[in-house]
C-alpha cells in the first residue's frame, strides 16, 4: 500500500514541475515579445520626435530600411506621410474648404510603422502624429 502511494505522490509532483517548466517557457516568450515591442515604441518615438523638431515642410515619407534597435535585434522602420484636410479629405490644393464652408490648411499625417527583423516581418507597432504649418 505504502508503494502505490508514493507512486501516486510521485505522478502528482511529476505533472506540477511539467505545469511550472511549462509556465516558465511562456513567460520567457512573453517577456522577448515585450523587449521587441518596447524597443520597437522607442524606435517609432525617435522617429516621431525627429519629425517634430524639424519644419513642416521637411516631413516626408521614408522608405522602409532596416536598423538596429538599442536591444541589437534587427528592425524594419518605415514613414508614410499622407496630406489631408482636416476633416480626412483630400487637399484640392492650398487650402481646405470643409463640409461647412470653412477654410482650412491641409496637415500632413505621418504614420510610423516598426517590422520584426526585417522589411517583411510582421508589424510590431504603427505609430501616428498630425502636424500643422503652424507648428514649425
Amino acid at each position: 500500500m505504502g508503494l502505490v502511494e508514493l507512486l501516486v505522490a510521485m505522478t502528482v509532483m511529476a505533472i506540477g514541475i511539467f505545469a511550472l517548466v511549462a509556465g516558465f517557457g511562456s513567460g520567457i516568450g512573453a517577456i522577448n515579445r515585450a523587449s521587441k515591442t518596447s524597443t520597437a515604441g522607442t524606435l517609432a518615438d525617435r522617429q516621431m520626435e525627429a519629425f517634430r523638431r524639424g519644419t513642416y515642410f521637411s516631413i516626408n515619407s521614408i522608405a522602409l530600411a532596416t536598423t538596429i534597435g538599442a536591444d541589437g535585434r534587427t528592425y524594419g522602420i518605415g514613414t508614410v506621410v499622407e496630406s489631408r484636410c482636416p476633416d480626412e479629405t483630400a487637399p484640392t490644393g492650398p487650402t481646405c474648404t470643409l463640409n461647412d464652408g470653412v477654410t482650412s490648411r491641409p496637415v500632413k499625417r505621418a504614420t510610423v510603422t516598426v517590422l520584426d527583423g526585417s522589411t517583411t516581418g510582421p508589424v510590431l507597432i504603427t505609430e501616428s502624429s498630425t502636424f500643422d504649418q503652424s507648428t514649425g
